[in-house]
């Protein structure tokens, strides 16, 4: 993976329009990784077009199902295009729902194994699920660097 300059995080995490909401103080935009999303999208589709190949190797055709189920694989991680995720003073607001931070908080960050990339989801104590945060441009870095003094990371 490349590294992040300290400027794409910066632009990345400018605050559209200042003021403050019932969420507190906007401290940052966690945006869509597009280039993660569109390399994973061509792994698929690479994966996708060897399953072709074989099966067209073996009985002359494609069935109907298989290339429905490959479409449905290749296309999958397109529905992360709108992955957002604002970071504010009292909390994370991730698809409308508020995430509250509060000092002494937990989080913790898992990772696993993805479908071909490896995954990276959130989760905050007190709150029921967790943010699946892989394909969000720097969200760990930008996480810890709203909220340094206020949690605490499972595991330390």
């Amino acid at each position: 993976m490349g590294q992040t300059h300290q400027s794409d995080v910066e632009r990345q995490t400018a605050s559209k329009g200042g003021g403050a909401s019932g969420w507190g103080k906007h401290l940052f935009s966690v945006e869509t990784d597009r280039k993660r999303v569109g390399l994973e999208a061509l792994i698929r589709l690479g994966a996708s077009l060897l399953a072709v190949a074989l099966a067209w190797s073996r009985n002359g055709g494609l069935s109907l199902a298989l290339g429905a189920v490959l479409a449905v694989l290749c296309a999958w991680p397109l529905l992360h295009m709108g992955d957002h995720m604002e970071l504010y003073q009292n909390g994370v607001v991730y698809q409308g729902k508020l995430y509250p931070i509060a000092p002494g908080v937990s989080v913790s960050w898992t990772g696993g194994r993805g479908f071909f990339l490896p995954t990276t989801w959130l989760s905050i104590n007190g709150c029921p699920g967790r943010i699946d945060v892989s394909f969000m441009k720097d969200a760990q870095k930008l996480f810890n660097r709203a909220y340094h003094n206020a949690i605490y990371y499972k595991g330390e």
